[in-house]
């Protein structure tokens, strides 16, 4: 089997070897003091690095893991109480994404700290980020907070490979699966051992929502920070992370979001100026054959005046309901699908089971409350504020992964 270890495992180790160790590992409780050691650790070997400023999004992963924030994430589970005791599942194999080179290190070291032994397949992508991510994951590990995880990590990668993927399911009681919707399906028809459970992360398409009014309120500076709050929402990647706008929804009424829409791009475009982030021909012109698709459906048409083929950002008029086949026409790249509606609750048909994250400007408590009530079900999994879409949280997709991936044993009162 054509096997690639980085971390853990020496090359040509047969995969039944290193599956037989990692298995041979006890569960720990949640929170071990040696698992949260090691993250801790590792979170500011990651912020201490040469170089770590050409990576924000790696920044930003060791910023949620440091100590401080670790002390949080402890105080707000109840590890044990006197009828139960709560435990990690046991080997964890996490299927990371191809786009997104950062995503899956959160939940496997959630995993990690739930109390779980890891093994995580990467792309066989090579990539800086993920290079600079291993190093420092090398470099903790090589410590002696270190000693103690050893046994517990493992990181590879191969080609696909359906068997070598079917003899890893059937060791381990957790399968963490990052990708697109027809990864998700393939995956499903490899079974896993009868106790063992599945979280996945298919294809997801999120969404913005603006109160038109609000940015006609806010002064030079508070527009200056919605912009640069919107970029790193939707420009960090490239706008292929799960969480990143791709439809903005523009609430007020014509007049008012006319002129609001004209000073945010605008603001963006000063941004964007600023910024300098990537636009590659290839990114172009998937913008522009997507564009081309969408009016050729009939579902949308350029939503600005003067040269459109090389815009940056590209925007497009939705003039049909943003259904599966609409989502799925997205190539992200700059790409914003524009939308108007009187009142925020009236979006609501425009989402679905596919919506996670829809990023809000200038409503309140009350009206998005209003909104999720009305939402079909399983549409949007979370409301956040402008610049914080790609924050993390345990809750993710809807789901408590310190929960999920830990189980509780019972105990006798008495």
């Amino acid at each position: 089997m054509n096997i690639r270890y980085i971390l853990g495992a020496s090359d040509g180790a047969p995969i039944a070897q290193v599956l037989s160790v990692l298995r041979s590992q006890p569960a720990w409780r949640p929170f071990d003091e040696r698992a949260v050691a090691f993250v801790r650790r590792f979170s500011q070997k990651l912020l201490t690095s040469a170089g770590i400023r050409r990576h924000p999004e790696l920044a930003a992963l060791g910023h949620w893991f440091r100590g401080a924030n670790l002390q949080t994430l402890i105080s707000r589970y109840v590890l044990e109480s006197p009828e139960q005791l709560k435990l990690g599942r046991g080997l964890a194999f996490h299927l990371a994404p191809s786009n997104v080179d950062s995503v899956f290190m959160y939940s496997w070291l959630l995993s990690l700290l739930s109390g779980n032994v890891n093994l995580v397949r990467v792309s066989q992508k090579s990539s800086a980020p993920l290079d600079f991510l291993v190093d420092a994951l090398a470099q903790t590990l090589a410590e002696d907070v270190g000693a103690p995880v050893r046994a517990r990590i493992v990181l590879l990668t191969y080609p696909h490979d359906e068997q070598l993927t079917r003899t890893i399911s059937e060791s381990c009681l957790i399968r963490v699966v990052w990708g697109g919707d027809a990864t998700v399906r393939a995956l499903r028809t490899i079974p896993l051992r009868p106790t063992a459970i599945e979280v996945c992360f298919p294809d997801r398409f999120s969404a913005c929502a603006i109160r038109a009014s609000a940015v006609l309120e806010a002064d030079d500076a508070s527009l200056r920070q919605m912009a640069a709050a919107f970029y790193n929402d939707a420009f960090w990647f490239a706008q292929q992370a799960c969480s990143s706008p791709r439809l903005v929804a523009w609430i007020g009424d014509e007049s008012t979001i006319d002129t609001a829409a004209e000073r945010f791009w605008s603001a963006l475009h000063v941004e964007l100026a600023r910024r300098q982030p990537e636009n590659s021909e290839a990114m172009n012109m998937a913008r522009v054959a997507a564009s081309f698709e969408y009016a050729a459906a009939e579902l949308a048409r350029p939503a600005m005046s003067g040269e459109f083929r090389s815009a940056h950002p590209m925007r497009l008029r939705l003039e049909a309901v943003l259904d599966e086949s609409a989502k799925a026409l997205h190539c992200g790249n700059g790409l914003f699908l524009e939308t108007r509606f009187p009142r925020l609750v009236e979006l609501a048909p425009q989402l679905s089971d596919k919506e996670q994250t829809l990023a809000v400007y200038g409503f309140t408590r009350e009206e998005l409350v209003d909104l999720a009530l009305v939402l079909p079900p399983r549409a949007v999994d979370r409301f956040a504020k402008f610049g914080e879409a790609l924050s993390f949280a345990p809750v993710w997709d809807g789901q408590d992964l310190i929960t999920t991936f830990s189980r509780n044993v019972l105990l006798p009162t008495s």
